[in-house]
């Protein structure tokens, strides 16, 4: 009997080297034991302890009353309510499972992942940067680790800065947040704050005290260094926010960047120039990997199959949504169909596109390497091929269309609108960067979004575009003159 007890101490020592650490090194947070499951509570949230007592063991069907959409297999997210004090009160619950052997053996030599959220969120905090400390943090033992958890207040009526941006704001209160947005940015990045999902879905924003906080969350992927950040790093971070520009003008844009330079326009001006060049080579790395992973099975996209059609698609639009976009342009035999924003596209043999399984495959991976690039162009859904029974084939496009967006062709008279010349050049100045614009461009490769009294411009026609090596400077000039050639076309013709 010693012996098998000697034996499972030292299988206890190396299944969890890494268990979390004693409560003493966490200022504020109380141990708790439950079951197989060891805690770590904020004091301020004990009353928690007794929920967690009611169950025998942490399961997914008590934390995760309200299941939310998750990005893999082996995390599961949700929320759970409890009334305290007579008030009721949200959380956010993410479980981490390991159900395989060698993730439970990785394990051994590594904290859980639900650990390193909870410890690098504190030391985040520690270190002055503002986020919402978790509430609790659990490890489910055996003689692995079956899972973690971590628990955290929600934040009533915030919402992410790109939700933010998205909505109509006064434009003082929207100067106002790119400025602590761009001094929040620095002050992680002088910590020594390393977020590799650096984007504008991991900042918090909502009203407090009368102004507008924006907190750091989601610290899944972020590091914690005790030196600050090198500058390469830094641009290299500010780089992969600016591919969100689109979203933002150019000078807001600047005012960011002021504010993270402490508004010192010279170097503004320098880490401006720096910055543009590192997002050209991220977006041009990003298109090369996704035209890759399109045409093959994957977590994004997924190889189309049924009795009737094949192709490609992106996994986060539903098969059942497609085939039944599919089966309405066959049963309306248009070439042109709208479900909701999706937009189907019939591609005929004697279209540009082609209907075979090659032209459509080098169609989708076009589709999705503009899309990459951050140019403004519908987002590719799918792409499919279908064998009629007279042996013919076909081939059917289908898009995300921007809301409100209408082809330039049935809108003639715009041309004689000026206004319209300008969004024409920034989307010839958007894909200069990579490659030029077909010199036979026409009004019908071209998608107008109207909001207001802005303009935005579109690439309707993937293939009215292609890619190369050579330097933005370089396809400017030759981008712009195709565009004015449009446009004078046009706009003579609008005028007589």
């Amino acid at each position: 009997m010693q012996f098998f007890r000697q034996v499972w101490q030292v299988l206890s020592f190396f299944s969890s080297p890494f268990s979390i650490p004693n409560s003493s090194t966490f200022t504020g947070y109380l141990p708790k034991t439950i079951g197989h499951v060891h805690w770590l509570i904020h004091s301020r949230h004990s009353f928690l302890v007794p929920f967690l007592e009611q169950m025998k063991e942490a399961t997914t069907e008590t934390l995760l009353a309200i299941p939310l959409h998750r990005r893999h297999q082996y995390k599961k997210m949700g929320e759970f309510e409890i009334t305290h004090e007579g008030r009721k009160e949200t959380y956010l619950v993410k479980i981490y499972n390991y159900p395989r052997l060698l993730q439970k053996i990785k394990q051994c030599f590594k904290h859980t992942r639900g650990f390193h959220e909870f410890n690098t969120t504190y030391l985040a905090a520690r270190r002055g940067i503002p986020v919402e400390v978790p509430v609790a943090c659990g490890e489910r033992k055996y003689l692995f680790t079956k899972e973690s958890y971590l628990i955290i207040r929600k934040i009533r009526h915030s919402q992410s800065i790109r939700e933010y941006f998205r909505n109509t704001t006064p434009q003082k209160e929207r100067r106002d947040v790119l400025r602590k947005f761009g001094s929040l940015a620095k002050k992680m990045h002088e910590a020594g704050i390393q977020q590799d999902a650096f984007s504008l879905d991991n900042f918090l924003i909502y009203a407090e005290n009368g102004g507008m906080k924006i907190i750091v969350i989601d610290f899944e992927m972020v590091s914690v260094h005790t030196k600050s950040l090198p500058e390469k790093l830094c641009l290299w971070y500010l780089a992969k926010l600016n591919r969100e520009k689109g979203g933002f003008t150019h000078a807001e844009r600047i005012r960011f960047l002021l504010s993270y330079t402490g508004n010192d326009f010279i170097s503004c001006k320098t880490a401006a120039r720096r910055i543009e060049s590192v997002t050209v080579q991220i977006q041009k790395k990003n298109a090369r990997k996704v035209s890759r992973l399109c045409v093959c099975e994957n977590k994004k996209f997924g190889v189309f199959k049924s009795t009737q059609f094949c192709g490609f698609y992106r996994k986060d639009h539903s098969r059942e949504i497609l085939e039944k976009a599919l089966h309405l342009i066959e049963e309306t035999m248009q070439d042109d169909v709208s479900v909701n924003h999706l937009r189907v596209l019939r591609l005929r043999q004697n279209s540009s596109s082609g209907f075979d399984y090659r032209s459509m495959k080098q169609l989708w991976i076009q589709a999705n390497t503009l899309f990459a690039l951050k140019i403004n162009v519908p987002g590719p859904v799918g792409v499919f091929q279908r064998r009629s029974p007279s042996g013919r084939k076909e081939g059917f496009l289908v898009v995300e269309m921007p809301d409100n967006c209408i082809p330039l062709s049935r809108c003639p008279d715009w041309f004689s609108d000026q206004n319209l010349f300008s969004p024409l050049t920034r989307l010839a100045e958007q894909v200069s960067p990579f490659g030029i614009l077909n010199k036979n461009l026409n009004c019908h490769d071209i998608l107008v979004r109207r909001e207001g009294n802005h303009l935005w411009c579109y690439l309707g026609n993937y293939h009215s575009f292609s890619t190369n090596r050579l330097s933005g400077e370089t396809n400017k000039p030759v981008n712009v003159q195709t565009i004015v050639k449009l446009f004078q076309l046009h706009h003579a013709s609008s005028m007589q």
